[in-house]
């Protein structure tokens, strides 16, 4: 390998006029836009929304003239408030809006490029229907790649519960959810992206071209030829999910040191996604356990066969949870989306996404049967949808707990509204899930805080809601909360699996890589960002690089 693969060339465009800026009295209209699903508020000097990679160059440069920070918005999803402003302008990239091609990718994938404000939803769609808004306008090569697409079955893997989130949001905090336990997160599926820098410059990232060097340096050519020099940070990246701060590896592909940075390195504009083939038939179960340790053994069971069972996703509802849809299913009957029919002695429910070949299908449930019956579970209670209905039903199911969960908060809110819901994001090594478990109820039991445990359990990545009732519970909420981080990191685990660091969760850096971990972080941040003005008091805390 040449030294120049680990040099990045950004390169200028064509100069274009700058979106209008919207100052002073013109902003009172856009307030939605100074706040995300945090429910974080901020403040801004102006808001832009330029329509094209061009149009957020000169965003860029007409912000840097007045000295402004910039603070990246698209769909406003996220809830770290990492979208959120403290000052400066916000560019929001909303009409960056088309899928601009298709082609055919390696092993028999679907390479798509859209621009960073489409939709999730509408990629996922259109991957699965074969029907694109935009196909009209495209040229031969997509047109080909569309009629590959409609004759075989294709899905984009990563699937963050909130599908409205943006794709260049979902690339920038790496999103992943209960599909990772098969396909992991949106990093493997980026083969390409449009960066706009700080200096107005284009970096063009292509999976495979460009590579930090064995001691992790890089550098990037700037407008004078000169090279910026940067490294790597060393530190270990947790053996687990992990959202938090830059990715880092030897010799890694720089392509993905920009997925995951959180709008601090560069503003994706653009991007290429990969859509690989599906598996030719789905089912979804709900299986119910007596006990919880009835439950963690049933996860360690499915999971040791999760090849064979053709597994995608292994879910987790806690006594707690299923306590609470028993609540919501008495007081708003059928409209809540909880079934009469869930059983009255489950103390815990696991939920298994199932995708395998049309002709294993039998057989893989006939299987997943017998496993229900050697953990002591009952199959005559368990839950399966194959049709495209039935698993509806078990989606608006598996959704009625969290939006039980923000209705109770919103209740305690009218009359604390400096109270929230503290949603822990954590995930653990697989031999920590019956201890990090523990340790979770036993701190919470003892300090009597209200809460709820479910999620991602086949990646031991549960998330557990406090829901605090005054202010004095917040408080002791937020301590427990930073003790329980303490306690996964040293377990080997990640305080921030999949909703990344923000501006809400800035203390958890150091905790995770150390007060030296933290400042390799900086250093990479200087080579791309010298002035620090890119996503202000995200993953950092303030100060200077």
């Amino acid at each position: 390998m040449s030294t120049s693969s680990h040099i990045l060339n950004p390169r200028p465009l064509p100069a274009v006029a700058a979106p209008r800026f919207l100052e002073g009295a013109d902003l009172g209209e856009y307030a939605k836009y100074l706040t995300d699903e945090s429910r974080q508020s901020g403040q801004a000097a102006a808001l832009a929304f330029p329509g094209s990679t061009a149009e957020v160059c000169a965003t860029v440069l007409a912000a840097r003239a007045r000295g402004w920070s910039i603070t990246v918005s698209n769909a406003r999803t996220g809830i770290a408030a990492g979208a959120v402003p403290t000052g400066g302008l916000l560019l929001s990239l909303e009409r960056l809006h088309g899928i601009r091609a298709l082609r055919l990718g390696p092993a028999t994938s679907i390479l798509v490029h859209c621009e960073a404000g489409v939709s999730l939803a509408e990629v996922q769609k259109g991957v699965r229907t074969g029907v694109f808004a935009d196909s009209g306008t495209w040229d031969p090569d997509s047109a080909a790649a569309l009629a590959t697409l409609r004759q075989g079955r294709y899905v984009y893997p990563p699937d963050p519960t909130e599908t409205s989130a943006a794709i260049g949001g979902t690339i920038a905090c790496n999103a992943s959810g209960a599909h990772s336990f098969r396909y992991g997160p949106t990093r493997p599926y980026v083969d390409a992206l449009t960066v706009v820098l700080m200096d107005g410059r284009v970096l063009d990232l292509q999976r495979g071209q460009a590579q930090a060097a064995p001691d992790g340096r890089f550098g990037i050519r700037q407008a004078d030829g000169q090279v910026s020099w940067g490294r790597i940070p060393s530190y270990v990246w947790p053996r687990t999910k992990n959202a938090g701060g830059y990715y880092a590896e030897p010799g890694m592909d720089l392509l993905d040191l920009l997925i995951g940075s959180e709008g601090t390195l560069g503003i994706i504009t653009e991007a290429v996604v990969r859509a690989i083939p599906a598996p030719e038939a789905s089912c979804a179960v709900m299986t119910f356990w007596p006990t919880e340790s009835a439950a963690l053994r049933f996860t360690r069971a499915v999971r040791e066969q999760r090849q064979e069972l053709g597994l995608e996703a292994v879910e987790y509802f806690g006594p707690d949870a299923l306590r609470l849809l028993r609540q919501r299913r008495a007081q708003l009957g059928a409209v809540s989306g909880v079934p009469e029919c869930l059983p009255a002695t489950a103390d815990c429910a696991i939920y298994l996404d199932i995708g395998t070949d049309s002709a294993r299908l039998a057989p893989v449930l006939e299987q997943l049967i017998a496993v229900v019956s050697a953990q002591g579970g009952d199959p005559e209670s368990c839950w399966s949808a194959m049709a495209d209905d039935e698993r509806e039903r078990l989606r608006i199911f598996r959704h009625a707990l969290p939006e039980t969960v923000n209705a109770r908060i919103a209740e305690i809110r009218r009359r604390h509204p400096t109270v929230t819901k503290l949603g822990t994001d954590m995930a653990v090594p697989d031999d920590g899930l019956e201890q990090v478990l523990a340790m979770y109820r036993s701190h919470l039991d003892q300090a009597g805080l209200p809460y709820v445990v479910f999620g991602h359990i086949g990646d031991n990545h549960l998330h557990v809601n406090i829901l605090p009732e005054d202010p004095q519970q917040y408080a002791l909420g937020k301590r427990i909360y930073r003790q329980f981080a303490e306690a996964v990191v040293a377990m080997g685990g990640s305080p921030a699996a999949e909703h990344g660091i923000g501006k809400l969760k800035t203390a958890f850096l150091e905790i995770l890589y150390g007060a030296a971990g933290v400042r390799q972080m900086r250093a990479v941040k200087a080579v791309f960002d010298p002035d620090s003005r890119l996503g202000a008091g995200t993953l950092f805390d303030g100060g200077q690089p």
